[in-house]
């Protein structure tokens, strides 16, 4: 291997994980130091950024030690700043050990806070979509936002601050709707499982009728009489299409 790249692989070495890998011989510790504190002090603001709930679960102490972690050990599929968010979560997600017993829903927040980033990110543009906005969604198709997500966790994510960590999960799960409306705000809300399940249907299965929908929903649940559901749905619906988590409704 060239000398120089010899140099460039200890020197990056360093960077990551100074108390491993020591200053290359021949370069001026005051130098790298400018380079070590600069790289990792972006990364570390960069993060807490990102993640300001998780950043005021840890001391700046501990914050700093989880960073370093992230930064000495994981290997990031991409180079873009954007996407260093995704990068933590799945170094999160690789490496359970490191919070599991005091904070198990570390993983999960993390990916609750991404999507916040994610969507404001999305280069969707939801002028694109035509439809119908006063259209019926029960007798019409509702079509739903490229930029709406239904998330499940374990850990009820959206609730999680300094004071309230649990450490058992509950029994039931969270369903939260994660959006982007036409303003581009990022919005959320808190779904009860059925709820969830009706956008889900919607968003994988577009063309049906909202009714055609809620029929395969109680077929799910063995309803025994999904038309007394109507009014309730067209309304959930209809708030959905007010949100912008349903652009509107499309003729069958």
């Amino acid at each position: 291997m060239p000398r120089f790249d010899e140099i460039q692989i200890a020197f990056a070495g360093h960077l990551r994980d100074p108390q491993t890998n020591p200053v290359p011989a021949g370069l001026e510790e005051r130098r790298v130091k400018i380079y070590r504190e600069l790289l990792f002090n972006n990364i570390a603001g960069l993060l807490a950024g990102n993640f300001p709930v998780i950043r005021r679960l840890y001391s700046d102490a501990d914050w700093l030690v989880l960073v370093r972690q992230f930064y000495s050990q994981h290997v990031a599929h991409t180079p873009l700043f954007h996407e260093i968010g995704s990068e933590f979560v799945r170094f999160l997600g690789e490496n359970p050990a490191l919070y599991v017993e005091l904070r198990p829903f570390l993983h999960e927040l993390a990916h609750y806070e991404w999507a916040e980033l994610a969507l404001d990110l999305d280069a969707e543009d939801l002028s694109r979509v035509t439809a119908e906005p006063d259209g019926d969604p029960i007798d019409q198709s509702p079509i739903a936002s490229p930029l709406a997500w239904v998330l499940g966790y374990k850990f009820p994510v959206h609730l999680i601050k300094p004071d309230f960590q649990p450490t058992v999960a509950p029994s039931e799960p969270t369903w939260l709707l994660v959006y982007r409306n036409r303003a581009d705000k990022v919005q959320f809300q808190s779904l009860q499982p059925l709820a969830a399940r009706l956008l889900a249907l919607i968003q994988e299965n577009p063309g049906p009728s909202g009714r055609s929908h809620l029929l395969a929903l109680a077929q799910e649940i063995a309803h025994p009489d999904p038309e007394s559901l109507i009014d309730t749905v067209r309304a959930l619906l209809r708030d959905w299409i007010d949100r912008d988590v349903l652009l509107a409704a499309c003729r069958t």
